[in-house]
């Protein structure tokens, strides 16, 4: 059986339908299962991301975003936001010698940060906005 890729805005439909019967969710795979489950019933043939349904939630503004995290040994933060795509900004601080060092990445969208111990998203938390 083929499946099809729902529209944006189809998700985004089914998002908030989701979040008004369940305004807390505790991690992206029962929002991915939730909101699945909510666009089988618009079409059986709709398949989605747990990614893109974060994504398109977090640029549309529709849920709020508790982000829990994980240390990692890798080192070197890139310039995209691993949780929403967009970029992050820098923060820097001024050493004793004037130089500067930088102190961690921060998204201004979603609220990720990427300290100098390289900690990665380990479970969301999502909450519905009121």
């Amino acid at each position: 059986m083929a499946y099809r890729i729902p529209r944006e805005q189809e998700i985004v439909k089914a998002i908030e339908n989701v979040l008004v019967r369940t305004p807390h969710i505790r991690s992206q795979d029962e929002l991915c299962r939730l909101v699945s489950t909510e666009l089988l019933c618009m079409d059986e043939g709709y398949r989605v991301s747990g990614d893109r349904i974060r994504r398109i939630g977090i640029n549309r503004g529709l849920f709020d975003l508790e982000i829990r995290y994980a240390r990692t040994n890798r080192s070197g933060n890139g310039r995209e936001c691993p949780v929403c795509g967009n970029s992050l900004r820098s923060v820097r601080n001024r050493t004793l010698e004037w130089g500067t060092v930088e102190l961690t990445r921060v998204c201004d969208v979603c609220g990720y940060s990427a300290g100098g111990d390289a900690e990665r998203p380990a479970r969301y938390i999502i909450t519905r906005r009121i």
